[in-house]
């Protein structure tokens, strides 16, 4: 009965996942017009630090993912528009959404 009752411990104890926590974060975004509020694709998403870009899509979206838990800088630029700096915590296992604005060039 021993033997039965260690084998079953043993067995549980073994046989149970780790648990595994996330350690990473994610930054989801949109670049918009700042008076239209339309999306704006094509436009480039700078991260620091990281040294990461993207360029964003047609529906103005951009993801970095992966990231470590910190505060980064999201810098952002399109021909024709004023560039624009914000900043974002990540924190980990959770995705951090923003929507960046930028405004058109008075020419």
């Amino acid at each position: 009965m021993k033997k039965i009752l260690a084998f079953v411990f043993l067995f549980s104890c073994f046989s149970c996942d780790p648990i595994e926590y996330d350690i990473f974060g994610t930054i989801e975004g949109t670049v918009v017009d700042s008076e239209t509020f339309e999306p704006l694709g094509m436009a480039s998403v700078d991260l620091s630090p990281g040294s990461k870009n993207v360029i964003t899509s047609d529906d103005g979206k951009f993801v970095f993912a992966d990231l470590d838990a910190q505060q980064y800088s999201l810098s952002v630029h399109k021909n024709g528009y004023e560039s624009n700096i914000r900043t974002v915590k990540v924190l980990s296992g959770e995705i951090s959404t923003i929507v960046i604005t930028i405004k058109k060039v008075n020419e």
